[in-house]
């Protein structure tokens, strides 16, 4: 089907670029083209259902769409940026056929999108060999004056490294140079993290989501917990609406990658998942055994509905899977009820349960494989109580001499 609205002749009045219907209901679908290209909306909902005589109504609708879609293409080619600029380079980067962008999960390019942006309003207008090395460390320095994190400008320079390294696959002029300007470079990292809740701490923080309600939430920070895992692999996330059948669906972003009950075995006692994070490098699923935590069991039994389907973890409040924000914000709620410091956040969960297991003297490989990691390195990240382990070794050297 043509997607020019401008070029419709008039002659059929129920031409309807962009219509796709999802049972009864009807949409208007943007071209993958326009998609990968940056364009704000990805589908709208069309008024009516299938069969109600009003195809001519949606068809209209539909030339409007793609009308507004093409006009804003227009926008964007009139605007090229100069070849061998930044902006060039960035936009290269975002849109090539083979560019690495196009291997990274949606979430990951969401937060490319949002630094190839900063860096895009801060250098596009130059020309990328023109960024050298004292403009790189002034721009360095002014992150640090302006207050920025060192997290914050470890991401930056880690995406610009990524960049530059395209631009030199592609032999632009100034990117080879750039590249290797970078890699002399470095850039501090911040430092690991150092606390995790305890035990005593999640029992604290549940007693209080019990009282307010919350049993899914409480049920979710539990699996975070027992079973090691993040939290996208329980609550799942909202990202931008790839355009794919079914799923849920909500303001343009469709739920994924979280804990759905056909997960979970009819008797409650395993539930088998892939990890979202490592799907590609490690696509075979976990089988988490339930039965040595009955009162997950018991609280599964108990928000599980009669038609078990959909996602296990939903606010009580909308029905729907948390937003990332909500769940933090729910974290800090209850938190504050418990009398906890501000220092215990959610995503420490995880690594309170790794913590605890490494105190208790699990095996290292174990602890990676309960961790979902491809590498020891990466766990021992999360494993806090660095001076517990060490005094640890120390008293296990004299009990051993003492022998």
């Amino acid at each position: 089907m043509n997607f020019d609205g401008r070029l419709w002749d008039g002659s059929d009045p129920l031409y309807a670029p962009g219509l796709n219907w999802n049972g009864t209901r009807a949409y208007w679908k943007v071209p993958a083209k326009y998609r990968k290209a940056g364009y704000a909306v990805t589908t709208m909902r069309l008024p009516g259902e299938k069969g109600d005589g009003e195809d001519l109504a949606r068809a209209a609708r539909c030339r409007e769409l793609t009308q507004e879609m093409m006009r804003w293409w227009n926008d964007q080619e009139q605007s090229a940026p100069a070849y061998g600029t930044w902006k060039y380079l960035i936009g290269r980067y975002k849109s090539d056929e083979f560019s690495p962008y196009r291997e990274v999960k949606a979430n990951t390019s969401e937060v490319y999108d949002y630094l190839l942006a900063r860096w895009e309003n801060a250098i596009g207008h130059m020309e990328i060999g023109d960024l050298d090395y004292s403009t790189i460390k002034t721009i360095q320095r002014t992150m640090q004056e302006n207050g920025r994190t060192d997290s914050n400008i470890h991401r930056m320079f880690t995406m610009l490294r990524t960049v530059s390294r395209y631009g030199k696959a592609l032999h632009l002029e100034g990117a080879r140079d750039v590249s290797e300007t970078l890699s002399e470079i470095r850039i501090k990292t911040a430092p690991a993290r150092s606390v995790a809740p305890s035990r005593e701490q999640i029992e604290a923080i549940i007693a209080e989501a019990d009282k307010a309600g919350a049993r899914h939430f409480a049920l979710g920070v539990l699996l975070q917990y027992w079973f090691m895992l993040r939290a996208v692999d329980v609550r799942g996330q909202w990202l931008k609406d790839d355009g794919s059948t079914g799923g849920i669906i909500r303001n343009g972003k469709r739920w994924q990658d979280g804990l759905t009950w056909d997960m979970v075995s009819d008797d409650l006692s395993t539930f088998t998942k892939v990890i979202s994070k490592t799907a590609r490098t490690m696509p075979e699923p976990y089988v988490f055994d339930l039965t040595a935590t009955p009162d997950i069991q018991r609280r599964m039994a108990a928000v599980r509905p009669e038609k078990p389907v959909g996602p296990v973890i939903v606010s009580e409040r909308f029905g729907l899977p948390y937003e990332r924000s909500a769940w933090s914000n729910t974290w800090r709620q209850f938190r504050a009820a418990a009398g906890i410091t501000d220092d215990i956040r959610i995503m420490d969960a995880r690594a309170g349960g790794i913590t605890e297991a490494k105190a208790l003297g699990v095996d290292a490989y174990a602890l990676r494989d309960a961790g979902q990691h491809a590498n020891i390195s990466t766990t021992s990240r999360y494993a806090r109580g660095r001076s517990a382990a060490a005094n640890k070794v120390v008293k296990l050297r004299r009990d051993g001499n003492a022998k």
